[in-house]
């Protein structure tokens, strides 16, 4: 179940003697971090289920080099696997995905000191509660922080950050190497017609390579977005040699984080539509269901976040002058992948953006007016 959650959701040190920004960063819009709630996460991941698993299941070549990293810290740490604390912790993580997850958790204070304040909506942790009773969830999302933190002191994962800190700093300058450019974030807010407050990358060593999650919450007045995500390739850090942590590819980071930040101004809009226009174009998602489903989008409304996202890919890949690599990922999207409704949008989203008359809201209501008509005529 442990491993169902993590494939459906498809430098800041948190103890403070290692905390640094990248003034780098700055003109480009973006945040470097390393988060320790994140990694504690991926740490439980491969402790609680993917260590086991690789041990009883017999992992081909492949799955073993992708998952090496975390494969090799649960060898050191298996000791700790009937942990009481782990237990609890993945006791919670049966029936909620792990964006939820880590959207709650960038919003805490670093393991071992964390706690849920009063500040953080019920929003971000309402899932606790399989009746999605406030009371309930604030109770239950309390015990799962409680067992993080214990088990971050049982393992001393502070020591393994210490340890570590070479690979973490060879992720951080590989991600920094690999920025996009200054006129990335503006494309993005011109197309999308929004703005973030905080534009944050956060690689990880303990999410497994090729997985990556958009969040991103508010804060008074504020939107901090976050782009947390595993390597771009299987890690390399032999005794002796210098690491190369997989995160050097700057054409894939530029495309993740398309993606994973375009997702803060997607959801948003595609959450806003009326709900009859979802209902109208429920019946499209039956053609592709299957495709779907196994890249773990198991409904409509994901489905059509998805849609709209790569959409957005497309067209700011074409904003920026990368006219092949726009070319590549709509074939890409739409033969490979099976999003087969991007025509269709793209029609109306190629107008507005090539126009920008009205709004990006408003395009995206005549693109699902399209869809309707569509799905009419089924």
């Amino acid at each position: 179940m442990y491993k169902q959650l993590l494939l459906l959701t498809t430098l800041f040190w948190s103890f403070h003697a290692f905390s640094q920004t990248n003034p780098r960063q700055g003109d480009r819009g973006f945040e470097i971090q390393i988060n320790t709630n994140a990694e504690l996460l991926g740490f439980v991941y491969f402790l609680g289920y993917e260590g086991a698993q690789s041990e009883t299941e017999g992992y081909s070549s492949r799955t073993k080099a992708r998952y090496a990293y975390g494969l090799d810290v649960y060898q050191q740490y298996k000791s700790f696997a009937n942990s009481k604390h782990l237990a609890v912790a993945i006791g919670f993580a049966q029936n909620i995905w792990l964006d939820y997850f880590l959207n709650l958790l960038v919003q805490l204070d670093d393991f071992p000191n964390a706690k849920l304040k009063d500040d953080i909506a019920p929003t971000y942790y309402l899932r606790f509660s399989p009746k999605r009773d406030s009371s309930e969830a604030r109770k239950n999302a309390s015990a799962f922080i409680a067992a993080m933190n214990g088990l971050y002191k049982e393992v001393d994962f502070g020591s393994y950050l210490h340890q570590n800190a070479g690979k973490y700093e060879n992720a951080k300058s590989q991600v920094t190497a690999g920025l996009p450019d200054n006129r990335f974030v503006p494309a993005m807010e011109s197309f999308y017609q929004g703005h973030l407050d905080s534009y944050i990358l956060v690689p990880s060593l303990m999410i497994p390579p090729g997985m990556g999650f958009g969040v991103k919450y508010n804060s008074g007045e504020k939107t901090r977005a976050f782009h947390i995500f595993g390597s771009f390739a299987p890690p390399k850090y032999a005794a002796g040699s210098p690491p190369d942590m997989g995160f050097d590819n700057k054409k894939h980071l530029l495309e993740l984080s398309t993606h994973e930040f375009g997702h803060s101004f997607v959801n948003s809009a595609i959450d806003q539509l009326p709900g009859e226009l979802i209902t109208a174009t429920q019946s499209l998602y039956e053609p592709i269901s299957q495709a779907m489903s196994d890249q773990a989008y198991t409904t409509w409304k994901s489905c059509l976040y998805e849609h709209f996202v790569r959409a957005g890919e497309i067209l700011i890949a074409q904003n920026l002058g990368n006219s092949a690599d726009a070319d590549a990922l709509k074939e890409h999207y739409i033969n490979a992948r099976k999003f087969v409704y991007l025509p269709e949008l793209l029609k109306d989203l190629e107008a507005y953006n090539a126009s920008r008359k009205g709004s990006y809201m408003q395009a995206v209501k005549s693109a699902m007016k399209r869809l309707e008509q569509k799905a009419a005529t089924r």
